[in-house]
């Protein structure tokens, strides 16, 4: 019996170990936007914090889905779909919601973990897109 639970542990490390201490730096959870730049084609920027509009996004084994309501809590967005996430590259491609204009493109996005903060920046139909996502969990 003990030669039988140290062969289990064993096997355990030789298979579970690796795989941790390569895993990857997640984005899988919940998150809350703290603050988000947005430049237009014509150069108009719109700052926003998290005072002046709510957004949490949920990210789960390759599907995300975020919901956006504003300052005074009326709706204002919300789409799900299916996301990648490699090294820093992010990408999100919207297969239900409610901007029909953004559904079934894939967008490509950099994304840099730092510590509990997430930095996603890219570009959104000609709009340069920069925020900063909180972990919630």
């Amino acid at each position: 019996m003990k030669n039988l639970a140290l062969w289990i542990f064993s096997a355990f490390c030789c298979v579970a170990l690796p795989s941790l201490a390569s895993e990857p730096a997640t984005l899988q959870g919940s998150w809350t936007l703290q603050s988000a730049v947005y430049t237009k084609a014509d150069g108009t920027v719109i700052t926003l914090s998290d005072d002046d509009l709510k957004s949490v996004k949920i990210l789960s084994k390759g599907h995300f889905s975020f919901v956006t309501v504003n300052k005074d809590g009326s709706f204002s967005s919300a789409l799900t779909g299916s996301y990648q996430h490699k090294g820093e590259s992010y990408n999100e491609t919207p297969l239900t919601g409610s901007v029909p204009g953004m559904l079934n493109k894939t967008y490509e996005f950099k994304a840099e973990l730092k510590d509990n903060l997430w930095l996603h920046s890219g570009m959104e139909d000609g709009m340069k897109i920069e925020e900063v996502w909180q972990r919630l969990d």
